[in-house]
């Protein structure tokens, strides 16, 4: 991909999150997200088949810049349960903090749900991209089980975030969540209790 293709896909992308954050949901039609780039619409299909294709390539841009900047945040990267724990949870509180977070969470819309199912695997990719140096430091010095797979890590950590960002838990309070993680998150992935 040339850079000025790479150029247009980021700008596609920079539309559909304003159009998205305009609608406060994920209902854009690809005909908005060309006016708000100023392109025809063939560009917008040229570069994503379809609505959900162009949602989940805005998701896999936003995740990997995020996850890349949790992790550089770490206080105590060395240490597997401060670090997951924190990763699980600014997953979680990024929602609120930011409008087109907000928006792509928004209660009513289904959209982003099927989105999630079918990028399960290329967004685990993204984030093992950025957390496997971690994994290996934490399995190498025995915080975390040996036999445990790093994909399927990212995956119980991105469910834990999800069902913590359910109607029943995105209003309770951090400290809840906080306890959730801890109770049930990292009892299974820790070699000892933190």
């Amino acid at each position: 991909m040339t850079t000025e293709e790479r150029a247009v896909q980021t700008r596609l992308l920079e539309a559909a999150a304003r159009c998205i954050v305009r609608r406060g949901d994920t209902r854009f039609r690809m005909a908005e997200v060309a006016d708000e780039a100023g392109v025809v619409r063939s560009t917008v299909y040229r570069y994503y088949a379809s609505r959900d294709e162009l949602l989940l390539a805005l998701l896999l841009m936003r995740i990997d810049r995020a996850f890349a900047r949790w992790i550089a945040a770490l206080r105590r990267p060395q240490d597997a349960a401060s670090s997951i724990r924190a990763l699980v949870l600014n997953a979680v509180t990024s929602v609120d903090d930011d409008p087109l977070n907000r928006a792509l969470y928004a209660a009513d819309d289904g959209a982003l749900v099927t989105v999630l199912e079918h990028g399960a695997d290329a967004i685990t990719d993204v984030m093992a991209a950025q957390a496997a140096p971690l994994f290996t430091a934490w399995r190498d010095s025995g915080q975390i089980h040996a036999d445990l797979d790093l994909r399927d890590m990212l995956q119980w950590m991105s469910a834990t975030s999800s069902f913590l960002l359910t109607s029943g838990w995105r209003q309770r309070p951090l400290p809840a969540k906080r306890r959730f993680v801890d109770t049930y998150l990292l009892r299974a992935l820790l070699t000892t209790t933190p």
